[in-house]
């Protein structure tokens, strides 16, 4: 079984380069808080994941972004 901080670490890095890759403002607060998280090899933020998978979601139409995002509130 993988380690909860080694999977939300990965679903961190899949956030910032998909709100990279869709020019998402990088100054929104939740983006900030994964950036800073990850530049002080912290945990991520499961509040800051979610609002960025539901940005993502919104912005893409996604389902599997919807899912995502469901997931993590859940978590929470």
């Amino acid at each position: 079984m993988v380690p909860i901080e080694t999977q939300t670490e990965a679903v961190r890095e899949r956030a910032l380069a998909l709100a990279s890759e869709l020019e998402l403002d990088p100054g929104a607060w939740y983006l900030q808080v994964l950036d800073e998280t990850r530049s002080a090899s912290e945990p991520p933020d499961l509040g800051a994941l979610v609002r960025a998978y539901w940005e993502l979601q919104r912005v893409t139409g996604r389902a599997d972004l919807r899912d995502d995002w469901r997931r993590l509130a859940d978590a929470l």
